[in-house]
């Protein structure tokens, strides 16, 4: 029987949103919520061949695992889109809505993020707010195919 996302902690979620904007692969397990991590960042020569071989072994009883990844650019668009109405400074936001406009959009919108110390902590709190609703949905999406 699948386990329900509805009863898998917020403290599960919040590490999977952390883990996917990093770059790694998780994989959970349907019945049991285990996740497995697949962590781009390891150099290491022999835990790459330990992780590899997890992720193969997964992947082949991939339908009992939900892979969940980076978030995709278009619902990162989405997101930093949603954050325009968060800003009530004009100047600002038309800053960033010019940002979002021109070529490499998520680029843009980062630097001048990035540019703005107040700014970039209000965007941590509201993009990790949002990576963790998207995680969720994901998972429901997911759990009810």
């Amino acid at each position: 029987m699948n386990r329900s996302v509805s009863t898998m902690p917020a403290s599960v979620i919040r590490e999977l949103a952390s883990q996917i904007s990093t770059g790694n692969v998780c994989y959970i397990d349907r019945y049991t919520a285990k996740i497995n991590v697949i962590d781009k960042t390891i150099e290491d020569e022999e835990l790459l061949a330990a992780q590899e071989e997890i992720r193969v072994e997964i992947e082949k009883k991939i339908e009992r695992y939900v892979k969940l990844e980076k978030i995709g650019e278009k619902d990162q668009l989405m997101i930093m889109k949603d954050f325009l109405d968060e800003i009530t400074d004009k100047s600002v936001r038309k800053e960033l809505l010019n940002a979002l406009r021109r070529k490499s959009p998520i680029r843009n919108f980062t630097t001048e993020i990035e540019s703005n110390m107040g700014l970039r902590q209000h965007w941590t709190n509201f993009y990790t707010k949002e990576s963790e609703r998207w995680v969720t949905n994901f998972l429901i999406d997911a759990y009810n195919y």
